[in-house]
Order: structure tokens, then sequence, then C-alpha cells
């Protein structure tokens, strides 16, 4: 903090949620534009309102108050907010995003019966299950269809007591039963009345400058999902004749994400975007003095980064033929890659062998597991020389080992295998013979699509992208298949039929048909491997810890 500037004093005061609610559809509690979008998980919103009900709390809202107009969203919780009103403060949200948006977004929706009218906001309709029965969490669920229910409370019909009696009218209607009845509707007042007397702690900053609200907020004891380090300098650099830094990283996530490559690491197009305008430590905790004084480089340099990010994610697609940006093994290789296209966007076939090489032996090498920013400060060095082709890129590659021992997608090495594999067997046949695309099913899908052939084996010989008919898993699916007719099903998922026979077997054919199609996968990435010019000394099986950011 400059020595000129006056402390700032956090001021904790408790308010209800109908206060917090009634703020905000006021337009006087207002979430920055400079905050990162809704991200929590249907579950996560479930959990925060069990903690509610059960008291539990929940963390504290960090409110900046200022006469300063600072951009801001126009909606909350997928609802219209009105503008902040003329002449008086407003509180700028700085930490507790995630949660208002839940409360916001669901207790004061519309109350409807039947689906939501957009398909994405299924989200917001969270229903109290008022039976005795269900337990925990279990108590609270999403309900899609939003039909009636007599048992099922409509948190949209909590805050509001016209709404709540025009629900439990219906209730009375359709239970025959006056003591069900009376026993929903008493459960139901009783949850409403929790949901409404519940206390939440806010941290109101009164008259700060936006760089002392957000130090306060860095040094604040915090749950829920945190502000990630672009915001942070995305509010100290805030213009108010631009967009802020943050919407800008978003807009270039988006735009990659619309090319059908899915989404990358914000926080490395941070880290890229820190690296092109020229600062050294791209991993500094230090916010605000990287703020201070790259201030007009980082806008500056918004327009480059964009260009090299582009180009780094089409080498990423095309060049190394990884599937999905999830499947990045190390979100500090975009930062590299982003950073040579910056310098060398034209590169020579020499350099672009040679990249590719690079990729792949980082990945298999656990190069990046646990980097820091000495390490990082060198590897852009590294980088920088071999695109102004002043030095080779020549990663160490004594480690390299590239089948991970277990399937772990939080591991790079397994990333790098998904992405190896995706492209050694790019034409899958379904247990019909039918093709699918493999791409396709991994942009749309999350682990699940991973599936186990038989239990109890980690290895990712064990594991196959097989679509199966409903109810039929993929063992009994591939003893179903007839040779020689279905032989092509098994070639196109990378299966020997040495492998095969012996899942047919039972017992402990069902191991061996493990160890029989790891070895032959093994081979076919030693030949991978040695294509690139990469030897693999000693065992080519590697740890699959969680190394992957």
């Amino acid at each position: 903090m400059r020595t000129d500037q006056a402390e700032i004093r956090p001021d904790p005061t408790i308010a209800l949620v109908d206060d917090l609610l009634g703020g905000i559809g006021r337009g006087e509690i207002r979430v920055p534009a400079f905050q990162r979008p809704f991200v929590w998980r249907p579950n996560q919103m479930l959990e925060l309102f069990d903690s509610i009900e059960r008291g539990y709390p929940i963390g504290s809202l960090l409110l900046w108050r200022t006469n300063e107009r600072v951009p801001s969203l126009n909606s909350i919780g997928g609802l219209p907010i009105p503008p902040p009103p003329e002449g008086r403060q407003v509180s700028y949200l700085l930490d507790g995003h995630q949660r208002v948006s839940t409360l916001f977004g669901v207790l004061n929706r519309p109350l409807r019966d039947g689906p939501a009218e957009n398909e994405a906001d299924w989200i917001w309709q969270i229903y109290r299950d008022l039976r005795p029965d269900p337990l925990g969490s279990d108590r609270y669920r999403h309900h899609r269809s939003g039909k009636f229910s007599p048992h099922l409370l409509p948190l949209a019909a909590v805050m509001r007591t016209r709404d709540f009696l025009r629900h439990f009218h219906r209730v009375e209607l359709s239970v025959k039963d006056p003591d069900q009845a009376d026993s929903l509707i008493r459960e139901a007042e009783a949850v409403a009345q929790r949901i409404k007397g519940y206390k939440l702690t806010l941290v109101r900053l009164d008259g700060a400058s936006i760089e002392q609200a957000v130090n306060v907020y860095a040094r604040l004891n915090r749950t829920g999902t945190r502000m990630d380090p672009d915001q942070m300098v995305s509010a100290l650099t805030y213009r108010r004749e631009q967009p802020s830094l943050a919407s800008r990283i978003d807009d270039i996530v988006a735009a990659v994400a619309d090319t059908g490559f899915g989404e990358l690491p914000r926080q490395a197009v941070f880290r890229a975007l820190l690296a092109i305008a020229g600062e050294t430590d791209i991993m500094s905790p230090r916010w605000s003095l990287v703020a201070n004084y790259m201030q007009n480089r980082l806008h500056d340099a918004l327009p480059q980064t964009d260009r090299a990010v582009h180009l780094a994610a089409r080498f990423l697609r095309t060049g190394v033929n990884l599937p999905q940006a999830k499947f990045l093994p190390y979100s500090h290789q975009l930062v590299l890659l982003a950073m040579f296209f910056h310098v060398c966007p034209e590169p020579s076939r020499w350099q672009y062998d040679r990249l590719r090489r690079w990729f792949w032996v980082t990945s298999w090498s656990s190069a990046f597991a646990g980097a820091t920013s000495t390490m990082l400060r060198k590897a852009l060095e590294e980088m920088q020389a071999f695109a102004s082709e002043a030095g080779d890129l020549d990663p160490d590659v004594s480690d390299v080992q590239p089948m991970p021992e277990s399937f772990n997608l939080n591991s790079a090495r397994t990333k790098a295998y998904v992405a190896w594999e995706t492209a050694e067997f790019p034409r899958r046949l379904d247990m019909l013979g039918q093709p699918f695309d493999v791409v396709k099913q991994l942009e749309a899908a999350d682990s699940q699509i991973f599936r186990h052939v038989v239990p109890k084996d980690s290895r990712p010989a064990n594991r196959l992208i097989f679509l199966t008919t409903p109810n039929i898993g993929v063992l009994a699916a591939l003893k179903g298949l007839n040779l020689p007719r279905d032989e092509q099903i098994l070639d196109s998922h990378g299966i020997p039929i040495k492998a095969w026979r012996r899942l047919c077997e039972g017992g402990n054919g069902n191991q061996i048909f493990v160890d029989d199609r790891t070895e032959f996968l093994e081979q076919r990435l030693r030949a991978f491997a040695d294509r690139l010019g990469v030897p693999v000394f000693g065992s080519i099986e590697g740890v699959a810890d969680d190394d992957s950011e």
C-alpha cells in the first residue's frame, strides 16, 4: 500500500439473506465486470442451501462501497438487475460472486410450473424434498421438468409470501390426507424460516481505492471460488473507457473454444499475456506491483497475445493432434508455445518438428510438475532463443516414460496418453461395427467415457471409448463379437486378437487381456517415440501422479 493512502479498516456487519437480495434487486449491490463468470457446478449450489439450512457458515462476503462507478454486470444468477441508483453509493462484490449468484438466481426467480424457458437455466430450479427420508444434501435437488409435486418445495417460493401460499394451496388440493398435507406445510415453513433467518457476514470497505480493496481481499481468508490473478490485475488496471483485462482474456478463451477445441486454461492465457508483455516472473504473487508497473504494457500486449494463443492452439490441435484443450498435459506448455508463436508466427519445418518433439518429451517426463518461477523464466528464455533461431530446443529425454502406470486424468502423462491414443486409432467402430467420431465423444463427455473392460485394473489398457447399445457393458459387448467378421472393430480400438481370445476365456484371461493389450500399446508408443527421435530408456511406464495444473 502506498504511504499516501489512508489505512482502510474492514467493517464486518450481519445481514439476513433478504437484506442481501433486496440490495441486489435495487441495484445497490453489484458484481464488478472484472469478476470471473458463474462457474459453480450444480452440486455446489445444492450444498450451499444445505449448509444454510443447517446454519453452517458459508464464508463472509466482501463488499467495496464507493461513489466511484465501476463497470459491472447487468445480470446476476441469470436475472437482470436495475442500473445503480443515481447519487448513491454502490457496493461492489469482491468476494462471494458464486454464492451470491446462487442465492439470487434461485430465490429471486419467478415461480413457474414446468421446465425453464431456456434449457441452460435448469440449474436455477432447486427444490427441497419435504419428506422425512432424504438425508444430507440429498434433501436439495435440481428438478429439470419443474412439474408440480406436493413433497417438493420450489425455493423460488420461499422468499415471497404470495408464492408460498399459492404453492401450498395446490398442495392442500392434491394431497387427500389432511395430516400429510399439514406435515408438508409445517416442514416447508420451517425450511423457509431457516433460509430467511440465516445471518450472513458482510465485510464492507468504505471509501477505499480499488487498489486498497483488492489488497484487502487478497489478505482475507476466503471460502468458495477464489478470484484468479488475472482478475486481481484486471481490477487494479481497470480503465473506464475499455473492456477489463479479465473480459478480454475471456474473449480469447471463448474464441478458441468456438473453433471446437474447447476452453484453454484462462490462467495460462493470463501468464502468456504477462510473458509477452515482458514480465519475467509469470508466477509472481505480487499482483499489485505487477499491475502498477505493467498497466499500459498489459493492455497493449493483448492483440499480440490473442494472435499467439490462437497459433499455439492451432499447433496443439493440428501439430500434435491434441483432441481437446482439456487434455493439455501442462498449462505451462501453452504459455511457452504462445511465446514461441509470438516471436515466430511462421516457423520453419525444422522448428515445427522440434516443437512437436519438445511437446511430447515434456509431457512424458513430468517436466513441469511443480514448476517454479525460476524454472519457467529459464524455459521462456530458451523458447525465445529457439524462436529467434539463436538456439535449439533440446529437452532432457532421460526420464521419458510415455505409458502411465495407471489411468488418472489429473496426470499430465495420462492426458498425453489420451492424445496419442486418439491420434493412433482415429477411426473407431462401435459394437455394431458403425464408425463414430472419437474426438466428438471426448468433446462432449467427461471421464466416464473411458470405460473399464474388466474390474479392478487401473491400467490404461483396461480403458476403452467403446459405444455399446443400452444396458450392454463393454465386457459383454466385446465377448459378443464374432471373428473374422468383427476383427476390424478390435483393430479400431487397438485390441490384439490374442488379447480378445483371453478375454473370452474369462477368469485369469481377464488379467492376461490387460497384459497383452498393454504390451501391444507399449510397442506402438515406442514406435511413435522413435519416429520423433525420442529414445525410451528402461521401463516405458511412469507414475501418473496428480501433476497437471
